[in-house]
């Protein structure tokens, strides 16, 4: 918040609890809430009153609020942006055993063989065995 915003904070929480305001308590909160959002500072301040109405305001509980919403904020910004990646994955097919027809990661033993029967091959020799071996033809692969 630059001098002006956290001015303008003090005269709105001024309407709300009828507090002096002087210069020297502008100078002061806006030493302390320099680095908040001007936004977030609003909504702490409106949180504060509806939520608390009989605490009288100060600097810290801005603070505190303003850091609260940012983090939510935050957190659902990061949340939706989460979700629009997802969506636009794309899954690889899976491949079906022959005999259970299931998806292999899903067939029990067929993933006891892979995991035992060919454990000293590498993954492409196994992956070339389980092709030749336990899975249906790619075609039929789940995606």
């Amino acid at each position: 918040m630059n001098r002006l915003e956290t001015e303008a904070l003090l005269a709105f929480v001024s309407t709300l609890d009828q507090r002096v305001v002087s210069e020297d308590v502008i100078e002061s909160w806006h030493r302390i809430l320099g680095e908040v959002a001007p936004v977030a500072a609003r909504q702490a301040v409106e949180e504060h009153f509806a939520n608390k109405p009989d605490t009288y305001l100060k600097v810290g509980h801005v603070l505190q609020g303003a850091k609260k919403i940012s983090e939510k904020k935050a957190e659902l910004t990061s949340s939706e942006q989460r979700a629009l990646e997802e969506a636009n994955w794309k899954g690889s097919p899976q491949p079906v055993c022959k005999e259970h027809s299931e998806l292999i990661t899903r067939c029990d033993p067929c993933c006891d063989i892979l995991a035992w029967q060919v454990e000293h091959m590498s993954r492409d020799d196994q992956h070339a065995w389980a092709v030749a071996n336990l899975y249906t033809p790619e075609s039929e692969w789940v995606a």
